[in-house]
């Protein structure tokens, strides 16, 4: 912190400012705003605060300073004169007064910085710069910018900065290969592990074809079911219907049984028509009469056989279907 100034920026709404320093007299104040000397304020009763009668402006530099007088000594000694405590320290106050002054003008100025020995500008900029003229001289914006930054220059400007950056490239480049270098071990496990991987996944793929065989399969094995089972319900059909036929064999063995006594009936009717034919021949009508009586009672006995049989097929008839009675007469006819 200085001894003999203080700074401030203004914000466009304060008037008011603080003075930390001592000073002899209102004369030995100087403020100025962006540089400029001013009268237009205001001290408190203390002279510790100052006022200006319109608030700074924003951004500009406000400076308290005191000035102690360098060229006019405020206490004269004389010979003979009585000396008192005001004028030694009316005269001490001045000398303390401009050392600090000194002092402070010193420190407000670029030095060599502490810590590499180059001049520091503590983040200020250094203004009022003339244009370099040797080789090591400051440059200013304006030589950087009208003279330095020609159109010849900005190319060789731009093939730098393409270089620098193919530079950057080449590094980074070279950083990610020595990243793969040092990975290559795990790349070619990586390697071995996607080719067991493929193994797997064609194997996945033989297991799933397998699978939508056995879903086909089950399928197949489903149809043949079904059809087993109609199967078995046409056979349990047809043995019926052998029973029925067996049934009908034994009907039909009676019929053909009574056909045959139809046949010894009609050839009595024949040996009677004979008999009756015959007028001539006694012993011989007396012979056939015995002997058509004895054809008459055996044709008796066939036609009660045959009745009998006839009751039967008709029995056995009844309990066949369309079909078998189809076949029984086929049977009979032939």
């Amino acid at each position: 912190m200085a001894n003999s100034f203080v700074r401030y920026t203004g914000n466009n709404s304060t008037t008011s400012y603080s003075i930390p320093f001592s000073y002899r007299a209102t004369e030995d104040l100087t403020v100025t705003l962006a540089g400029v000397a001013t009268t237009a304020f205001t001290l408190n009763a203390a002279g510790t605060t100052l006022t200006f009668n319109t608030a700074p402006a924003n951004s500009v530099a406000i400076e308290i300073r005191r000035k102690t007088s360098q060229t006019t000594r405020l206490t004269d000694y004389a010979d003979g004169s009585v000396l008192t405590e005001n004028d030694l320290d009316t005269d001490s106050t001045q000398a303390f007064f401009m050392g600090q002054e000194a002092i402070d003008d010193a420190n407000d100025v670029i030095k060599p910085s502490s810590t590499n020995f180059q001049w520091d500008a503590t983040s200020k900029r250094i203004i009022n710069v003339t244009d370099p003229v040797d080789n090591q001289d400051v440059a200013t914006k304006n030589w950087i910018s009208n003279t330095y930054l020609t159109a010849s220059n900005l190319s060789a400007i731009t093939t730098v900065n393409s270089n620098i950056a193919a530079i950057t490239n080449v590094n980074s480049n070279s950083s990610n290969i020595n990243s793969v270098n040092s990975n290559s071990a795990n790349i070619n496990l990586v390697a071995g592990s996607i080719g067991s991987v493929n193994t797997v996944a064609t194997d996945i793929a033989k297991v799933i074809a397998v699978a939508n065989d056995l879903a086909e399969a089950v399928s197949e094995v489903e149809t043949v079911a079904d059809d087993l089972n109609e199967a078995t319900s046409e056979i349990d059909t047809v043995a019926n219907a052998i029973t029925n036929v067996d049934l009908v064999g034994g009907s039909i063995a009676s019929v053909n049984t009574a056909a045959t006594n139809i046949g010894a009936i009609n050839t009595v009717n024949t040996n009677i028509t004979a008999i009756q034919g015959a007028s001539g021949n006694a012993s011989t009508a007396t012979t056939k009469a015995a002997e058509a009586a004895t054809s008459a009672t055996n044709a008796a006995n066939s036609a009660t056989a045959a009745a009998n049989s006839a009751t039967a097929a008709a029995n056995s008839a009844s309990s066949v279907n369309v079909t078998t009675g189809l076949v029984i007469a086929m049977s009979i006819a032939l």
